[in-house]
């Protein structure tokens, strides 16, 4: 189900596709909960489409924290259909390549990214 069209589309970006996201079923001993392929490097764009698009049946995304080397285009706040979602920069000691997202349950999932330009044959290696 996609989220409902919102009221200020000049601040929303255009749709980018497809959300490419592979989330684990339930909590493990993990690196990652989850996988997820952007499309670019803007922030702005990606961090809405992920949480436009996120999974309702895993709850919605209130807060998202980076690294900030990770992304051409940075942000403290994106704005999405949901409203305002506040950013933060994730610590240098939680490394690159992460995502970390705080859903409305207080739950945090970390995402390990994949980035475009990789091979898709990486898209699924171990981390």
């Amino acid at each position: 189900m996609r989220a409902p069209q919102f009221h200020y589309p000049h601040r929303y970006p255009d749709a980018l596709g497809v959300l490419r996201l592979q989330l684990t079923e339930a909590r493990q001993v993990s690196l990652a909960d989850g996988l997820w392929v952007p499309y670019g490097r803007d922030l702005t764009r990606e961090g809405a489409h992920l949480v436009d698009e996120f999974p309702a049946d895993r709850g919605r995304v209130d807060r998202l924290a980076y690294a900030p080397g990770d992304w051409e285009v940075v942000a403290s706040e994106i704005f999405t259909r949901h409203g305002r979602v506040k950013v933060g920069f994730l610590s240098g000691g939680h490394g690159r390549g992460i995502v970390l997202l705080r859903l409305h349950t207080s739950e945090v999932l970390t995402l390990r990214i994949v980035w475009p330009d990789h091979s898709p044959g990486e898209m699924f290696a171990p981390a």
